[in-house]
């Protein structure tokens, strides 16, 4: 089945090429929301160091949508608008975390728990497109894909390095 549209042309629904143009628009367009999660996370934190962190993966989302245009240009394509409904989803979950807790300890846990579910979206979903990008020969995107994984896995691994110093302050109420 193929269909027409107004930026990307005819793509084949019912193809890994189509499914990769797909799945490439929708991470695409949620980095794009992620970023002012993660500056709310940032301004919601206690720990400095969990600020940083957030502030960081602020920056680094700018990079990866970045990448993801080069992507984009590469296969000579407009990513349609899309809405990414699990960002919508997790966006959710952090300012739910934000509003639900005091400021503390305990709040920064529950931002850590937050975050790294938005994390592993992010580390699963750049890991999908880069197989189909390497299966389907597009070895630029998939390079530039595997740079934002790589990313993304260095974010969630300093979470929960922090988890492990803020989670026992969390536990004595500090």
């Amino acid at each position: 089945m193929k269909t027409q549209s107004k930026t990307t042309g005819t793509i084949e629904r019912n193809s890994l090429e189509g499914l990769f143009r797909g799945e490439l628009t929708e991470v695409y367009y949620a980095q794009k929301q992620l970023s002012g999660v993660y500056q709310r996370m940032a301004d919601a934190a206690q720990s400095e160091e969990l600020k940083k962190i957030f502030e960081q993966e602020t920056q680094n989302t700018s990079l990866q949508v970045r990448r993801m245009d080069e992507c984009f240009g590469l296969l000579e394509l407009t990513p349609d608008t899309k809405y990414a409904d699990i960002v919508s989803g997790l966006a959710a979950i952090a300012d739910t975390m934000i509003k639900d807790f005091a400021e503390g300890p305990v709040r920064d846990a529950a931002l850590i728990a937050a975050a790294q579910k938005i994390e592993h979206y992010c580390i699963s979903s750049y890991g999908t497109l880069r197989t189909m990008a390497t299966i389907l020969g597009r070895v630029q995107c998939a390079s530039l894909l595997e740079e934002n994984k790589d990313e993304e896995a260095e974010t969630d691994e300093a979470l929960t390095r922090l988890a492990t110093s803020i989670n026992p302050l969390a536990l004595e109420g500090v």
